[in-house]
């Protein structure tokens, strides 16, 4: 027989390594138990781990996509506002046309109106949501929109001169006839809001919208810019009356102006509440986008539980029997650690 010789060191140490590899356990078994997920989830599902790594991105990319369409409806909202006021400013101004009385005195009123309309267009074409212009297209770090008053107007003035030889508020303005003034309205006018003229005069917006990745699989424009036609002709229609002399002309050619006038700005009207209704298809596609998003998120949330979870009670069992077991060690390493061989000689 032979016989083998075991230190009281070796005796003694050996539980301590015990107890390192318990008290590992124990934490990993300890977080399973307050998260239901393997502690270790690469250790636990080994090649099968890329699956579930795959089902987080794409969890985590729904994810995302919903945060942005957060902050898309917001922008659409502030968008649908803006274009409520010119709207509104429009038929305003339009219900003053159409019921404006003869005489010199009304006239001036209804030009105070239209330039008063103008800054207030100006106003809501520059609307920002705190960091971007609202109405600038894809240029949204630039304010898209410029005043009546600072370039506009002189432009305004500068065809008036160019047509008739003189400025509009001139005495002279009041030999204009009424189809001299229906000849310029249909062309050196309507140049003004077209391009190239309309980008050099009025606005510095990008024509192409913020276009937004709305889910997976879809994209959607997600803004309006203010080189739409519903702005040209509202600028149109409101400049008619505050640009052109409109309380220096004779009555008959003031008719001739208010006639225009209407049929635009109710142009321009209607024009507002189709790209309204363009913005809210788009709130629309949002919210069934974010619909269906949750409801893969969902079933995304419910598959990455099955691969990962574990089950609570299990853990707590072999949370017990690892605390049991560490115990246990610890009174060994106690008892181990008495012995000696002077007892026993």
């Amino acid at each position: 027989m032979h016989t083998s010789f075991i230190s009281t060191a070796a005796l003694r140490n050996a539980p301590r390594t015990d107890i390192v590899r318990l008290q590992s356990e124990l934490v990993d078994r300890t977080v399973e138990v307050a998260t239901s997920r393997h502690a270790d989830v690469g250790l636990a599902l080994g090649a099968g781990a890329g699956r579930t790594v795959a089902t987080r991105m794409d969890h985590a990319l729904l994810d995302a996509l919903t945060r942005s369409n957060t902050g898309a409806l917001a922008r659409l909202a502030q968008t649908q506002d803006a274009l409520s006021d010119m709207e509104r400013t429009a038929s305003e101004m339009l219900s003053a046309v159409v019921a404006l009385p003869p005489g010199l005195a009304s006239a001036s009123t209804l030009e105070i109106q239209a330039e008063t309309s103008l800054d207030r267009l100006a106003d809501r074409l520059n609307a920002s949501d705190g960091g971007t212009y609202l109405f600038a297209g894809i240029n949204t770090g630039e304010a898209p929109f410029t005043r009546f008053d600072e370039g506009p107007r002189a432009a305004v003035a500068a065809a008036f001169i160019a047509a008739f030889g003189f400025p509009p508020d001139d005495p002279a303005a009041a030999t204009i006839t009424p189809a001299a003034m229906r000849t310029f309205l249909e062309n050196g006018f309507a140049d003004l809001f077209a391009d190239p003229a309309w980008g050099n005069d009025w606005s510095r917006a990008s024509s192409t919208n913020i276009l937004t990745r709305i889910a997976p699989s879809e994209r959607i424009e997600t803004s309006a810019n203010a080189n739409e036609g519903a702005m040209r002709t509202l600028a149109m229609g409101l400049s008619m009356i505050a640009g052109l002399g409109f309380t220096s002309l004779d009555q008959a050619t003031r008719d001739v102006l208010i006639e225009e006038a209407r049929l635009v700005l109710g142009r321009g009207v209607t024009e507002v509440v189709a790209l309204k209704g363009r913005l809210g298809f788009a709130e629309n596609a949002i919210d069934r986008a974010n619909e269906r998003m949750g409801l893969a998120a969902d079933i995304l949330e419910m598959t990455i539980a099955e691969n990962e979870g574990t089950d609570p009670a299990k853990a707590k069992v072999r949370v017990d029997l690892l605390t049991t077991q560490i115990e246990m060690s610890y009174a060994l390493t106690n008892q181990l650690s008495r012995l000696s061989i002077l007892n026993y000689a």
